[in-house]
């Protein structure tokens, strides 16, 4: 009876064991698994903000982004862009002299998408649109877009501390706090917190 028990324990024991490590790899998946096949998209819409009253763009609020903002040259807001991504307004093409600069939900990145390459609807970027060749709308992205990362050095970091690194400090070393990996902190000279580094899934835009 007792070697049954012991049995019984030990069966029980590795049941949990094995649950335990399929939750973490499961954890470990990307959330999105999308197939190698190439679509056969036209173009896509990704709104981003854009232009600054150094560099202004051409644009008005009849085809501006609906969820942008538009401002002025002195940061007044204008207006909100009226046109939907998914169904562009027939507007005019005129600039409006009194627009600078938009603020969008996303930065960084192309506005418009083309050609779209090996695109699909599963790999196009969340809060993007994607048309066929025939102009017509075909899916918003369902995957999420890396960070736009330059690798540019920060010259406020004096040192950083990882997990990786058993928290030893690394110093003379070149990162940002958006290339900094996951859970490695950034300090300033004065020993103040600068960032906490996020996952590092970036597209380098140097």
């Amino acid at each position: 009876m007792a070697v049954h028990k012991q049995v019984s324990f030990l069966a029980y024991l590795l049941l949990v064991v094995g649950l335990l490590l399929l939750l973490s790899a499961v954890e470990h998946v990307d959330a999105k698994a999308c197939t190698k096949e190439c679509g056969h998209l036209g173009f896509g819409i990704c709104p981003r903000s854009q232009g600054s009253p150094q560099n202004p763009i051409c644009t008005n609020c009849c085809s501006g982004f609906k969820g942008c903002n538009y401002y002025g040259f002195n940061g007044t807001f204008i207006c909100e862009g009226q046109s939907d991504p998914k169904n562009p307004k027939a507007c005019p093409r005129n600039c409006d002299p009194d627009i600078a600069y938009s603020k969008c939900p996303r930065s960084g990145g192309k506005t418009f998408i083309y050609p779209t390459g090996c695109t699909t609807c599963c790999t196009g970027y969340k809060g993007c649109y994607y048309f066929g060749k025939d102009g017509k709308f075909v899916c918003e992205g369902e995957s999420d877009e890396p960070k736009a990362c330059t690798l540019e050095c920060d010259p406020r970091v004096a040192y950083m501390t990882c997990p990786s690194s058993g928290l030893a400090k690394l110093s003379q070393v070149c990162v940002n706090c958006c290339t900094a990996g996951e859970g490695c902190k950034l300090y300033g000279y004065d020993g103040s917190l600068i960032c906490t580094g996020e996952p590092q899934s970036y597209i380098s835009t140097a």
